[in-house]
């Protein structure tokens, strides 16, 4: 809780402020004076809160009073902190001792997440300045209208007011994954049902597989076929076919006899590559291992061999001789026949239409493959589509029932404490959110002016018990409309509230004498015309000014 604040700058009455664990009143005087400081002294304490707005929502005090520095403590588990904050550096807080004396510096986001720590918030979907810039409501900021007091400003769309709860109520989970179906969608919640879907043909994706499989077939034919079936398919007569296949016969039986004889003559040179042999060598190497061996036996029986090779060689050149000239022959043949089929052009021919025409049928499946993995993939994006727009559907069901669970839990609190306030003798104001997040905030059967800013008070105070709200701040414009009746007991509520509660309020002897006792006994700061908070009004004149 806030313990204190002290400025050097405040009148000297006004120096050190300390502050109870309830109702905290800004009270003024009894004429209802303005101009004495009650709404700036809330801006001050918005400021120790982390807020930004004093100093600089008006130039008044920059002009008036120049800068200064705000000294303030909190206390948590009964442990004091203390810290100030200069307006020459309102993005900094510093840490100091009891003294006043710097420990360290904090940016102010780094000592609003240490309060956020503190008060046990616990929604990390949601920044302690979310929060108070809603529940700390001070003349000067917009969220002080009466019939939208869950607007942070009039223009804020309801929307962002309703996410808002939702985070508060700890739903923040559903809406995330809401907003990740959407971005993964690309579109919002709110055209899911009016979005028209488009279909993928499905029989188109039946009949082009049908036909590829058809042209597979084909172009399976066309790779396999015989000569004369292939001749027969692109047309050629049967007496060009019978011609060509003669020619074909012919070269055959040529090319068979010509490796025939290849064949002889090359057993033949292999012959005579292995009748040369190197005898002596031989013989030395048998004489090293059989000293005594009779080498003249096997010398008459080697040169009685070499005879026979030599007559054998003379055969076998004389074959050569014979053969070679026949294999020229047939080489010759071979190449007239070849060149005759190339010149007839059949066979470039055959060999070209066939490649054209396994060209077409593979360019017509690539084709109606590439268009049918399309429609495939469309198909298969239409229904990973469908998939996440159910997904979608189930996320928004469940942020219904989470919005009604929230709407229920608020209402049933408002009615209660409007039981308490007006002793159960007018009808509660109620909170409604339609499913596509508007607001509708309204006290059936009453539209007066008092009775919308006590519903405004009694939706606060709903939130302040229901959700983990740090503190709340009402300013005097929002009190002074409500009825005294009913503003007895909402000091009531504000002072048994479990988190503090400022106020600025004046004319105090002007209620009941039930609230002018609260308000006199939880005054923490007295106000009026000669006893300002800075200890003079600039917005009057001097008395040497008339």
């Amino acid at each position: 809780m806030l313990k204190e604040i002290q400025c050097d700058k405040f009148a000297p009455d006004h120096r050190v402020i300390r502050f109870n664990s309830g109702l905290n009143t800004v009270l003024g005087s009894a004429g209802g004076s303005n101009a004495i400081g009650k709404s700036t002294f809330l801006w001050i304490i918005d400021y120790v809160f982390g807020g930004e707005s004093y100093y600089s929502l008006t130039d008044d005090i920059k002009k008036e009073m120049g800068s200064h520095i705000i000294y303030f403590t909190f206390e948590f588990d009964e442990q004091p902190y203390y810290f100030y904050r200069s307006t020459d550096d309102p993005k900094n807080v510093y840490r100091s001792d009891e003294e006043g004396r710097f420990i360290t510096k904090l940016s102010l986001e780094d000592f609003r997440k240490f309060l956020f720590q503190e008060y046990k918030i616990e929604l990390p979907a949601l920044t302690f300045s979310e929060i108070t810039e809603r529940f700390f409501r001070i003349y000067g900021r917009e969220n002080t209208l009466e019939k939208y007091p869950l607007l942070v400003k009039p223009r804020e769309q309801d929307e962002k007011a309703v996410d808002f709860l939702l985070k508060l109520f700890g739903h923040y989970r559903i809406l995330a994954s809401i907003k990740s179906m959407e971005e993964e969608l690309g579109i919002k919640s709110s055209q899911l049902k009016s979005r028209q879907r488009q279909k993928v043909d499905i029989e188109k994706i039946e009949s082009n597989q049908k036909t590829i499989e058809s042209l597979r077939n084909r172009l399976q034919k066309l790779m396999k076929n015989s000569e004369e079936a292939q001749l027969a398919l692109f047309g050629f007569d049967t007496q060009t076919f019978e011609r060509i296949s003669a020619i074909q016969k012919e070269l055959n039986i040529f090319v068979r006899k010509r490796n025939r004889l290849q064949s002889q003559l090359n057993a033949i040179k292999n012959n005579i590559a292995e009748n040369k042999v190197d005898t002596a060598s031989e013989f030395d190497s048998l004489v090293h291992f059989f000293p005594n061996t009779n080498l003249k036996a096997f010398e008459e029986i080697e040169y009685f061999h070499k005879k026979i090779r030599e007559i054998l060689s003379e055969e076998m050149d004389e074959e050569i001789e014979r053969l070679q000239p026949l294999i020229g022959e047939y080489d010759k043949e071979i190449t007239r026949l070849n060149r005759k089929i190339e010149e007839s052009g059949l066979a470039k021919e055959m060999s070209e239409r066939v490649l054209s025409q396994c060209v077409n049928v593979s360019k017509s499946i690539d084709k109606l493959e590439e268009e049918t993995a399309e429609l495939i993939h469309q198909k298969e994006l239409q229904e990973t589509r469908a998939e996440s727009e159910q997904i979608l559907e189930q996320l928004l069901l469940q942020q219904t029932e989470k919005l009604e669970e929230i709407q229920d839990d608020i209402n049933l609190r408002m009615e209660i404490i409007n039981g308490v306030v007006t002793e159960r003798q007018e009808t509660a104001p109620l909170l409604y959110i339609t499913p596509q997040k508007g607001i509708i905030f309204e006290t059936p059967s009453n539209t007066s002016e008092g009775t919308a800013y006590k519903s405004l008070v009694v939706y606060d105070l709903s939130i302040l018990e229901l959700r983990p709200i740090p503190a709340l701040i009402h300013d005097s414009n929002i009190l002074k409309r409500i009825e005294d009746v009913h503003l007895e007991r909402i000091l009531e509520r504000y002072q048994a509230s479990r988190r503090q509660v400022f106020i600025a309020f004046d004319k105090a002897d002007s209620t009941t004498t039930k609230a002018h006792k609260i308000l006199e006994s939880t005054a923490i700061l007295r106000l009026s015309d000669g006893n300002e908070l800075f200890g003079r009004s600039w917005s009057k004149y001097e008395s040497n000014d008339y």
